[in-house]
């Protein structure tokens, strides 16, 4: 029995080469390969772009809280100097709708030495750039812990 060199090829263990089979059957792969692999890769840029802002939200949500800290611990300043700084910082950074807590309350007498936790929250909702579901009803939080200063 003779066999055509296509059907050798096809059975045989060496190597194929590319014209033993038809272009339509190569073209309807890569057509495959797209519709199984364009959706994922889609989906991890996207969600990639939204992590990596979130992530970058956090990190300023913490500078805010850091340098509401730095005017917490000096001596002299009242809870509304804090509230300020850490408000302006927000709003230079281009966080909304953040609030920020001290414990303890920095208008009581308080020793040098003493901790004082600042706990910043943000919304992720009114702080987002992409219509994303993952991140929809979550606060973020970002805690400084810094001592009180001597006068």
């Amino acid at each position: 029995m003779v066999r055509s060199p296509r059907q050798h090829n096809l059975t045989s263990s060496s190597r194929w080469r590319p014209n033993d089979f038809p272009h339509g059957w190569r073209r309807g792969t890569a057509t495959v390969e797209l519709a199984v692999c364009l959706p994922v890769i889609v989906i991890l840029v996207f969600g990639s772009i939204e992590v990596s802002h979130f992530i970058h939200l956090k990190q300023d949500l913490t500078i805010c809280a850091y340098e509401a800290a730095k005017v917490a611990a000096k001596s002299g300043k009242s809870m509304q100097d804090v509230q300020q700084r850490f408000l302006e910082i927000a709003e230079a950074k281009g966080v909304t709708d953040a609030t920020l807590t001290v414990q303890p309350d920095i208008d009581q007498n308080i020793s040098a030495g003493e901790e004082i936790t600042l706990t910043a929250l943000a919304p992720a909702e009114s702080n987002k750039r992409m219509p994303v579901r993952y991140f929809r009803n979550r606060q973020l939080r970002a805690v400084v812990v810094m001592v009180k200063q001597t006068n």
